[in-house]
C-alpha cells in the first residue's frame, strides 16, 4: 500500500505575507491534485498538523471542502484521510469540523485528539502533542499510558504513528527549542518494546528530514505552503524560503516494511527514456 503525507498547510495565513507570495489554499489545492494523480493511488493520506494558521473554524471548513473537491471518490480510489492537529490549530474547532477525518479514539484521554484507524492491515495511531498557547509540544503521562495500551492491543501487528512535533533533534536550533519537549525517551521505549512500528510521520519543521526513534524511522514532511531555511549554524535565526513544496510517499508491505520517497508537487520536464 501507498501512504501519502502532507503537512503544515497553514490555511488562513495573512494573504499579504511575503508581499502576497504565500497562498496556502492554492498550494494545498495543488498538492492534493498531485496526490490525486499518483499511480498507484495511495490508500491513505496523512495530514500531520498546523492545518490552520490561527485555528479558525472557517479554515477547517475550507480544508474539508478542498479535500472533497480535489480527492473525489471515484470507484473507491480516494485515499482514507487521517488528520492530527499541530500547535497552530484549535483542538475544538478541528474536532467539530473535520469529523470522520479525525477519528478520535473513544478511550483517548480528554481533551486530547488521539486518532485510531486501521487501513489495509496497518494500524494507524495519531498522537496529540499540542500544548495550547505554546509552540512546543509534549507527550505526557496520560497519553503515553494510552499509547502503551494501544500498542499492547496491537501486539504482533504493524503500526504507523503520526504526530505533529517530531521526536528528533534537527539541528535547526530555533525549531528544536519549540520541538517535542517531553515524552521523547518514553516514546522511544514504547516503540522499541512493540517492535512493529513501521514509521513515525511528523510535520512542524517545514523541511524533509529523516531520523530514527526506538528502531523506527521518523519521517518529517515539508510544508505544502513554505519551507524553513536549512541553517544549522548555532544560534541561526529562523527564516522562510520559497522552495518547491513536496509530499511524502511511503510504500509499505508486510513483507518489505517501509520505503520513503519525497516528491515535488510541481511537475518538471520528463520522463525521458534512458
Amino acid at each position: 500500500m501507498l501512504i501519502a503525507h502532507l503537512t503544515d498547510t497553514h490555511l488562513g495565513i495573512d494573504s499579504g505575507a511575503l508581499g502576497g507570495r504565500l497562498d496556502p489554499a492554492a498550494a494545498l489545492r495543488r498538492a492534493l491534485a498531485r496526490v490525486r494523480a499518483l499511480e498507484p493511488a495511495p490508500a491513505v493520506l496523512l495530514l500531520t498538523g498546523d492545518l490552520a494558521e490561527a485555528g479558525r473554524a472557517a479554515d477547517y471548513t475550507l480544508l474539508a471542502e478542498l479535500l472533497k473537491q480535489e480527492l473525489p471518490a471515484h470507484a473507491g480510489q480516494a485515499p482514507r484521510v487521517l488528520c492530527i492537529i499541530g500547535n497552530h490549530d484549535h483542538r475544538g474547532h478541528a474536532r467539530q469540523t473535520l469529523g470522520a477525518l479525525m477519528p478520535i479514539a473513544p478511550d483517548a484521554p480528554p481533551p486530547l485528539a488521539c486518532v485510531r484507524a486501521e487501513v489495509g492491515g496497518l494500524q494507524f495511531i495519531g498522537l496529540d502533542t499540542v500544548l495550547p498557547g505554546h509552540p512546543h509540544g509534549a507527550l505526557d503521562a496520560p497519553q503515553l499510558d494510552w499509547l502503551a495500551r494501544q500498542l499492547r492491543d496491537c501486539a504482533g501487528q504493524p503500526v504507523a504513528l503520526f504526530m505533529h512535533h517530531p521526536p528528533l533533534t534537527s539541528g535547526i536550533e530555533a525549531m528544536d527549542r519549540c520541538g517535542l519537549r517531553r515524552g521523547r525517551a518514553e516514546l522511544a521505549r514504547l516503540v522499541a518494546a512493540h517492535g512493529g512500528v513501521q514509521f513515525i510521520a511528523c510535520g512542524h519543521l517545514h523541511r524533509p528530514i529523516a531520523g530514527v526513534l526506538g528502531g523506527a524511522p521518523v519521517l518529517v514532511a515539508p510544508s505544502t505552503s513554505h519551507q524553513l531555511e536549512l541553517d544549522l549554524r548555532p544560534g541561526a535565526p529562523l527564516a522562510l524560503r520559497l522552495e518547491p513544496p513536496m509530499l511524502g510517499l511511503y510504500r509499505w508491505t508486510a513483507q518489505d516494511g517501509v520505503s520513503c520517497h519525497f516528491g515535488h508537487v510541481q511537475t518538471f520536464e520528463g520522463p525521458y527514456p534512458i
